[in-house]
């Protein structure tokens, strides 16, 4: 639905009132557009978050959602026809919920994903190797937990906090920081690993993983060799 101009016009008030910054017709047009998108995408998800909190009360243990391409909360693949599955938890495809049935994992972890870390995570946040992360798991200096596919080959593998207390810091230690800057009179925004801002050995005093990590003077956080 189009806005009128009185509306793109008084965005374009309020945005000068609060940044201090004129915009041109057609980035005020842009941006209400835009912002008037979202705010409908957001009202869409919670309506329908409501019916299926109402069918929920009817079916406690779950159900199945209709259509597809719905993204697995726990281990992020996107769903076909027929293949997730929905409860107090959040979505699943089936592979994890199977995997929840045969207590491989809790189901909390598709409700709070700061209670775990996946490979990706260790990788990113730590300047971690596949490589580094299988022989970790092998020494026992890492226990994962293992979602199977049928009991038997591995669809994903995750490591939860409560499993390594002592070797995994909370997650929101290791959150990376935005950072901006101005480039031809424009502000950018890019993200900087959470290392650039800190003493690594000091922000993560107490936890073992820093023992077998190095840190190098003006790179990246690297892993021992």
């Amino acid at each position: 639905m189009p806005l009128s101009d009185e509306a793109i016009k008084e965005f374009q008030e309020i945005y000068k009132k609060e940044h201090n910054k004129e915009l041109s017709w057609d980035e005020a047009s842009e941006a209400a557009h835009n912002l008037m998108n979202y705010a409908k995408l957001l009202v869409d998800l919670a309506e329908e978050d409501y019916h299926r909190q109402l069918k929920l009360k009817d079916n406690p243990k779950g159900f199945q959602l209709d259509g597809v391409g719905y993204t697995c909360f726990i281990c992020g693949c996107g769903t076909q026809a027929g293949g997730n599955w929905y409860d107090k938890y959040g979505i699943k495809c089936t592979i994890c919920q199977n995997a929840i049935n045969r207590k491989e994992v809790p189901p909390s972890l598709a409700k709070n994903k700061e209670s775990w870390y996946s490979k990706y995570d260790l990788e990113s946040r730590f300047n971690l190797k596949a490589s580094t992360i299988r022989s970790w798991i092998k020494k026992g200096i890492l226990k994962a937990r293992t979602i199977t596919r049928d009991g038997e080959s591995m669809h994903v593998q995750l490591f939860l906090i409560r499993d390594n207390r002592d070797m995994l810091p909370p997650k929101k230690l290791t959150e990376s920081h935005m950072v901006k800057e101005v480039k031809d009179g424009k502000e950018w925004f890019h993200s900087e690993p959470w290392y650039r801002f800190v003493d690594p050995h000091e922000h993560l005093k107490g936890y073992r993983i820093m023992d077998h990590l190095r840190v190098t003077k003006g790179e990246e956080q690297k892993e021992h060799a």
